[in-house]
């Protein structure tokens, strides 16, 4: 093999090398701030596709090493260095820095953005279909608010099927709990009815619901209290869980329907 070949051949490699590193390092940068902040706004095929992606990178990697070195140890064995002639062009480490930078930024503004609009995207939907399923079961929702007001455990376990049904009146919707308040030695209790199968009617005895700080505490007291709420939606960035809180305030008891998922995947991608 000619020496000028292998010096186009170390060249090509290690210009080749320098971009597949650049794509391992940005990819890199994705991971630890997914990872980092558990967030994916990746969809699972997106996910698997950018892993295969990775690891396929990683392999180029290797061999273009691998070729770079074998190519240069080849040209230092022909030919002494001066002889080549080969002079580095001025600033380019500085343009490449410069334009690794620049690609990380928009990487970071792309992973972060993408799940705030993942996010949004998946409430308004959620939202919507319970609207829809909601304001076609008036007459239950106002059921729900007379047997709250009775109390008695039939009452609660007809809730928990109706609660059920609502539930599954769309494939989209996630899981829904009745939050109501009562009385406990003076102070507000939160409950919840989420699934109710009794063993013993006679024996029931209702479920507290533990509101959480700066989430859905202050919304809830400040509703059961009598002050009017519109419905709140919120997120959980780290724990990637989602929370709709719709108010219902029936002729005889007022009650909180509540939809909450776990999503781990965004929206970007297929």
């Amino acid at each position: 093999m000619r020496l000028q070949t292998k010096a186009q051949i170390a060249s090509a490699s290690l210009s080749l090398l320098t971009f597949v590193a650049s794509l391992i390092f940005l990819g890199v940068l994705v991971l630890v701030l997914c990872v980092g902040f558990q967030i994916n706004p990746f969809r699972e095929t997106t996910s698997s596709f950018l892993g295969a992606a990775f690891a396929g990178l990683t392999g180029v990697a290797a061999v273009l090493v691998l070729l770079n070195v074998a190519t240069n140890v080849s040209l230092i064995a022909d030919a002494k260095i001066v002889e080549l002639k080969i002079e580095p062009r001025r600033n380019a480490l500085r343009k490449w820095f410069i334009s690794f930078l620049a690609v990380a930024a928009l990487l970071t503004g792309v992973v972060f953005a993408g799940s705030y609009l993942s996010k949004e995207k998946y409430l308004r939907v959620v939202r919507s279909q319970a609207d829809d399923v909601l304001k076609a079961n008036n007459e239950l929702l106002e059921e729900i608010s007379q047997r709250l007001a009775s109390g008695k455990p039939e009452d609660y376990k007809r809730i928990g099927e109706i609660r059920s049904f609502l539930q599954n009146q769309r494939s989209g919707l996630p899981q829904l709990t009745v939050i109501y308040s009562g009385d406990f030695s003076g102070k507000m209790a939160l409950y919840s009815v989420n699934t109710y199968v009794p063993t013993n009617p006679e024996k029931y005895e209702p479920l507290y619901f533990a509101c959480t700080p700066n989430v859905d505490c202050d919304y809830l007291r400040r509703f059961f209290s009598g002050e009017k709420v519109e419905p709140l939606q919120r997120y959980t960035i780290r724990e990637d869980q989602f929370y709709i809180y719709i108010p219902f305030t029936g002729k005889e008891a007022r009650y909180v329907l509540l939809f909450d998922r776990r999503n781990s995947y965004g929206k970007i991608g297929s």
